[in-house]
């Protein structure tokens, strides 16, 4: 009965891979990381706002999940289980049976479509007791939060999913700002003047037509705009791999965007942004080793690139390699003496160091530097309490309300 179980089970997620992604199965997949798994086999709820004219995923990837299309992906799977073969019923067998975050992923999908809320949000709260470092569960669930204006929850959510992978911050923000599209597409002057040109735009003026789509929060219409740009094109060009490939890592497509990678270092071994985005897809897919990797890489073509830096001392503070995050702070902060940023970034890594002195020089400058950012007086007041001095402290306290209330 067992064996029947699981050799139905493996059917099941088979069926759907395929039909899912229309990628080529093999059953070594079922054995990566839950962090991989979810990229390539599974999507969010937001996948209602992708038009299939947008983004390059099969039609079966994206047909609305019904009730008989999910039993059809499910044939074979309920060999040896009594049941009716009701999707819900299969799934929560499949559950059950072995916890797999597919099958998590799949049945709060499944509620979520048929806009049963309340069975999505208890999926994803199972999921998230199950997974509890996956960013993925947790954005799922702030998502059907809003669709119920459960602001507290959302909120909640947001915050975990962000700090697990900050990608879902992108992904977040896009989603929340859909219903203002048209808004700010008719208030942007320079998407008014391509848009209506008359002939084909040229390389320039494609990007910075995305671009501007980019900051309207249009990032369907920027990723058809270089699908486009790149299907036009006989001598492809690396940098609009890289530009939509970084629109799919916003929109946590990873795959997607690994693939455009991959594109654009072929095309140019030496184009440092695709090697600084790649990393962050293995990132994403916890891959630390190929991401420290790429970081190098970056770093070789350019040496004076501010944003290798400041991704690679991010992620060696996430994995607690607090002095080499400082020797890429240093390197930060040299490139960029005026930027009162990089001396906040800094400044938090030395309080982890439990380097204080530090840390209230480098808040003190940044202050310097751009004295109207309130959370920064807060910040330091935070310093100087533990230094001993409750008077700085009150008095940045008060400099910190003073900006709040303006």
């Amino acid at each position: 009965m067992k064996f029947s179980l699981v050799l139905g089970m493996k059917h099941m997620f088979s069926n759907l891979a395929v039909i899912l992604q229309n990628n080529t199965f093999v059953e070594s997949d079922f054995t990566l990381p839950v962090p991989v798994l979810l990229a390539k086999f599974s999507f969010l709820p937001i996948s209602s706002f992708f038009p299939e004219a947008s983004l390059s995923f099969s039609a079966d990837w994206l047909d609305t999940i019904q009730q008989s299309a999910i039993r059809s992906t499910l044939e074979g799977f309920n060999v040896g289980i009594s049941g009716d073969g009701n999707p819900v019923a299969l799934l929560e067998q499949a559950i059950a049976l072995t916890n797999h975050a597919l099958a998590y992923s799949y049945l709060g999908l499944y509620y979520f479509k048929i806009a049963a809320y309340d069975q999505a949000i208890a999926t994803f709260t199972s999921a998230i007791e199950q997974y509890k470092e996956e960013p993925f569960f947790y954005a799922s669930r702030c998502l059907v939060y809003r669709l119920i204006d459960e602001d507290e929850g959302a909120f909640y959510d947001y915050q975990i999913a962000k700090r697990l992978d900050f990608n879902y911050h992108s992904v977040l923000e896009w989603a929340e700002n859909q219903a203002e599209l048209t808004y700010f597409e008719a208030d942007n002057l320079v998407i008014q003047e391509l848009e209506s040109k008359p002939k084909q735009l040229n390389t320039d003026e494609i990007n910075s037509l995305g671009l501007e789509y980019v900051h309207c929060y249009s990032y369907l219409k920027a990723i058809g705009l270089y699908s486009s740009a790149i299907a036009e094109s006989d001598n492809k060009d690396s940098n609009l791999f890289v530009f939509r490939g970084s629109l799919y890592l916003k929109l946590t497509c990873f795959e997607l965007a690994l693939s455009d990678f991959n594109q654009a270092i072929a095309l140019d071994e030496n184009r440092s942004a695709a090697y600084i985005f790649r990393a962050k897809v293995f990132e994403s897919y916890r891959n630390y080793q190929s991401a420290l990797e790429d970081y190098a890489k970056a770093e070789e073509i350019d040496r004076d690139s501010s944003i290798v830096y400041e991704e690679r001392a991010s992620l060696f503070e996430r994995l607690g390699n607090f002095e080499e995050a400082l020797l890429d702070f240093d390197r930060l902060v040299t490139l960029n003496p005026e930027d009162f940023y990089v001396y906040s970034l800094r400044a938090d890594l030395n309080e982890k160091l439990e380097d204080l002195p530090g840390a209230l020089a480098d808040y003190s400058k940044a202050i310097d530097l751009n004295p109207y950012y309130s959370d920064l007086y807060s910040y330091r007041a935070a310093i100087r309490e533990k230094l001993g001095d409750p008077i700085g402290a009150k008095a940045d306290l008060d400099k910190f309300n003073e900006l709040e209330d303006e």
